[in-house]
């Protein structure tokens, strides 16, 4: 599929939807309504810098809109990934342990997310 053959329109939409799916995933790894209520800045930084970006080029918003909705969806993905690893840190906190994440995870887990959202943003541009 590419990106012309959905309207700004729809792709707000898909937008929308990819941001709410994130917020979702968030509180899925988190558990925590403070933080999931934090979590809602990022789609609406990000939407707005697309409307900035858009406005300051004077185009439609398609390719910033495909971009957004890429990113959204990928970092979604490794929430759900990383719940095991929240669920390993919350177990060793009750149990008076302190838990830190490999930085060699880290790093995988950054890696996939840029990758994914690339991947994702060239196939529809």
């Amino acid at each position: 599929m590419a990106a012309q053959h959905l309207s700004v329109g729809q792709w707000w939409i898909v937008a929308v939807a990819t941001s709410a799916l994130f917020v979702v995933a968030f509180h899925f790894a988190v558990r925590n309504r403070r933080a999931t209520a934090y979590a809602l800045i990022a789609p609406v930084l990000g939407a707005l810098s697309v409307v900035a970006h858009s406005r300051a080029r004077g185009q439609t918003g398609t390719e910033a809109l495909v971009i957004f909705a890429a990113c959204t969806f990928s970092m979604t993905l490794v929430l759900i990934v990383i719940r095991y690893e929240t669920l390993k840190s919350e177990q060793k906190a009750r149990a008076g342990e302190k838990y830190v994440l490999p930085k060699w995870k880290a790093n995988v887990y950054g890696l996939l997310t840029v990758a994914f959202a690339c991947v994702i943003a060239f196939l529809l541009l």
